[in-house]
């Protein structure tokens, strides 16, 4: 096996390496990986400035795609590499061609920090008004959802437009009064409270726009039978399997009508604009945390358009009441 079978788990930060490979006659442009990505993708998404300069002194191909279409420049626009952007667009990166759809490296970047590098290239198409306000209410949710630490693993969690807990505790078939609110503390044991709850029990949170209904330990209230006795109402339940996946399910007056599985994968050419709205698209973990979009995502999909910094203590703190449904 020889070392070009390694090229794509090259250090590129080690540029006297990158430099000796090329001079050995690797190709920057040989494809790898489950995407057909290329070492110039790789180098480019790691931030590596010097070595992708480099692998430009042996190709012309700066703007090869990978499997799905994405450029370098796409790539290091995901992982908001400012440097090896600013690199592939002096080298000739076309910012506005589209990639996935009709979706360019240049669309997305004016929704970041990179924005200027690519506000005056050309092609440029500046976002609209209503674009950057429909933009800066998603980001806002996202920002609630990253405020804490919130342990997403094995998590289901329900949002609803249904207003007020004391309707939504009625309409899961238990009586308000016999469900106190606790203190959202974040020493709390949320398994503790859910245990005392027995099977079967909820977490039921309040917000402006609706509630927050949660499952932190197991789903075994389904999302099907949740959303019927929540009906009529719009809710959007989301599960974050512990085996691998998310996936959500949006229901209207109890019908489910769409069932997605979503997550950090780069969005296909016909899904939703909300999945790029929820940057679904930006590698997590950068400018938010893990799972905090999909949260922010799912909670706009069930009808709760805006919240605050507290609302995201029903996932990180625990509930401020628990209901048993059976």
């Amino acid at each position: 096996m020889s070392t070009r079978d390694f090229w794509h788990l090259q250090n590129w930060n080690d540029l006297a390496s990158v430099r000796a490979r090329l001079a050995g006659g690797e190709s920057p442009t040989a494809r790898y990986g489950s995407f057909e990505e290329t070492p110039l993708h790789l180098a480019a998404a790691a931030g590596a400035a010097e070595a992708v300069t480099a692998m430009l002194a042996h190709t012309r191909e700066v703007d090869i795609p990978d499997e799905l279409g994405r450029t370098p420049l796409w790539w290091a626009v995901e992982h908001l590499q400012g440097q090896t952007v600013q690199v592939l667009l002096e080298s000739g990166a076309d910012a506005w061609r589209p990639c996935v759809d009709e979706w360019t490296p240049g669309r997305l970047a004016l929704t970041t920090g990179l924005a200027p590098l690519v506000e005056g290239t050309p092609g440029a198409v500046p976002l609209t008004v209503a674009q950057r306000a429909e933009q800066a209410r998603a980001d806002r949710l996202i920002s609630v959802f990253s405020a804490e630490k919130i342990y997403t693993e094995g998590l289901g969690v329900t949002f609803t437009d249904v207003i007020g807990e004391d309707e939504v505790i009625r309409r899961l078939g238990a009586d308000p009064a016999e469900c106190p609110v606790f203190q959202q503390d974040s020493k709390m044991d949320q398994m503790d409270l859910f245990d005392a709850g027995g099977n079967y029990a909820v977490g039921v949170t309040g917000t402006a726009l609706g509630c927050i209904i949660s499952q932190p330990f197991s789903n075994e209230l389904d999302d099907d039978e949740l959303a019927r006795r929540l009906a009529p109402a719009t809710t959007y339940s989301l599960f974050f399997n512990p085996k691998g996946g998310t996936s959500g399910t949006l229901y209207r007056d109890g019908t489910n009508v769409l069932h997605e599985e979503i997550g950090s994968l780069t969005p296909f050419a016909d899904d939703p604009p909300e999945h790029w709205l929820y940057r679904f698209w930006q590698r997590p973990g950068i400018t938010f945390p893990y799972d905090a979009n999909l949260l922010a995502y799912a909670c706009a999909m069930g009808g709760i358009t805006k919240a605050n910094g507290r609302d995201c203590w029903a996932l990180s703190r625990g509930p401020r009441r628990i209901v048993r449904c059976r």
